[in-house]
């Protein structure tokens, strides 16, 4: 191997290291309110977008974890589940097996989206399996919640596992992330967690083209 193959590897494992960071970045902040040091690190390093225009976010950090709480803990209108389920799988009704006295019955099947612990869930935690990961049983969380999705998928960068990590967003995080990230963007008022969707978003579009070409 000469030098300029061994500085090539080493800038492309590199590379694959960052990229890793990024998702495990943004896990950690759809895992939990961030704390006012970790708020202080992202204005300091500019970690999300814009985040150089609000350096009193490490200031508002109990505001912050109240929003954090209204969006993804706290039951109502304005919460947002982000459950790969919640946004692909339905719940198949067959209403013509009701029983009624006064009506014929019709063969109606419907289906109801936004139930949790679909087939997507299954699946994803098959695929976790299938790579060598395990979930830990004492997070108590289902497995296709965005932040387990995201650190998968960093977890699979770091490992190299590019082949694998392109048919994991294509198969489950592809279908449904940005459409979960929209209706956060719609729901919530806050700055900080704008600076996330947008920040997010445009990582996950530049991924989804890199792995268009593994």
């Amino acid at each position: 191997m000469n030098t300029s193959t061994s500085i090539h590897q080493e800038s492309a494992t590199t590379k694959l290291a960052e990229r890793a960071g990024l998702y495990f970045f943004f896990a950690r902040l759809f895992r939990e309110a961030p704390t006012a040091e970790l708020l202080r690190e992202i204005v300091q390093h500019r970690w999300l977008s814009n985040a150089e225009e609000d350096p009193q976010w490490p200031n508002q950090a109990e505001a912050i974890a109240v929003e954090y709480a209204r969006l993804f803990a706290v039951p109502g209108e304005q919460a947002v589940r982000p459950y790969e389920s919640a946004y692909c799988d339905t719940l198949t009704i067959d209403s013509s097996t009701a029983c009624s006295a006064y009506f014929e019955s019709e063969p109606q099947i419907g289906g109801l989206a936004g139930f949790l612990y679909g087939p997507s869930a299954s699946a994803v935690r098959a695929a976790y399996l299938l790579a060598g990961f395990e979930l830990d049983s004492s997070a108590h969380e289902l497995p296709d919640h965005l932040a387990i999705e995201l650190e998968f998928m960093g977890r699979l960068l770091e490992h190299g596992e590019l082949e694998r990590a392109g048919t994991f967003f294509a198969e489950h995080l592809g279908r449904w992330v940005f459409r979960c990230l929209e209706e956060i963007r719609q729901k919530t008022p806050s700055r900080f967690y704008r600076a996330v969707v947008d920040s997010l978003e445009t990582l996950l579009q530049d991924e989804q083209a890199l792995l268009a070409r593994v």
